[in-house]
């Protein structure tokens, strides 16, 4: 594995985003919420350290990115967190692991993945980063989060979980519309 990324690999990865500091800050993290909901959309444990992985990885590349890469940024990273995915998927497969994550080969499958990140980018960043949270960790985890989450917005666990319902309301309902639609080309 790579040296771990620098401040300075960090300050070149935001002027390759963009060359206003403020945009390109808002851009980074665009892409690391949309890095989040990839991974969890698949099912990973970890969501928020992948993200962090793939990032860490785009870093270690960034002079050669600045120097060649030619297109959408995000479609760089999108990449290499297919491939921080199957690693993830191979590295939880091996034995006194937890049971591995299904790949998506079904194309029916892939379809309600599209539409789920379709719907996911109709919401607010709030939203979304809400439905993430409140669905992060396992057991007790996701229990002490789902609290913290509630005290951090001022609210009740009982408001906190009314909040959610509606959002996965409004989610739902999207994605019986965007799946009897024919997928974009």
């Amino acid at each position: 594995m790579n040296d771990p990324p620098n401040l300075d690999a960090f300050d070149k990865l935001l002027g390759w985003l963009d060359a206003d500091r403020e945009e390109a800050g808002k851009k980074y993290e665009k892409i690391r919420l949309r890095l989040i909901k990839i991974f969890a959309c698949r099912g990973c444990t970890e969501p928020d350290r992948l993200a962090d992985e793939t990032i860490d990885r785009v870093m270690s590349k960034i002079d050669w990115l600045v120097e060649n890469y030619v297109g959408d940024p995000t479609l760089y990273f999108c990449g290499v967190a297919r491939y921080v995915l199957k690693e993830d998927v191979r590295d939880r497969a091996k034995p006194n692991a937890l049971p591995p994550v299904a790949v998506v080969e079904d194309e029916a499958e892939k379809r309600e993945y599209e539409c789920l990140d379709q719907c996911m980018e109709k919401q607010s960043e709030r939203n979304q980063m809400l439905v993430l949270t409140y669905y992060e960790g396992e057991a007790q985890t996701k229990i002490v989060n789902r609290r913290k989450l509630a005290e951090g917005l001022g609210i009740t666990l009982r408001a906190l979980r009314l909040r959610v319902y509606h959002i996965r309301l409004q989610l739902r309902d999207c994605m019986e519309v965007c799946l009897t639609q024919s997928p974009a080309q």
